[in-house]
């Protein structure tokens, strides 16, 4: 996404950033996998390949957030 976005709510400045995922005494920048969860016993089955960065932005004026999958 190119620098300059305008929030779609209010019109204002919107900026880049990431959400943070805390566990385990580490902290990741979460990513996006297609499909339903699979759960296992310890924990989800994840296809490393498939995951894709989590791109996130966020209007300076009303809060609003827009990510996407990249």
């Amino acid at each position: 996404m190119a620098a300059g976005r305008t929030c779609p709510k209010c019109d204002g400045r919107m900026e880049e950033g990431f959400t943070v995922d805390r566990g385990h005494g580490e902290n990741h920048v979460p990513g996006w996998h297609k499909g339903a969860p699979e759960k296992r016993w310890w924990g989800l089955k994840v296809d490393k390949k498939s995951l894709l960065a989590i791109e996130s932005w966020r209007c300076n004026r009303c809060g609003y957030l827009e990510q996407y999958a990249r």
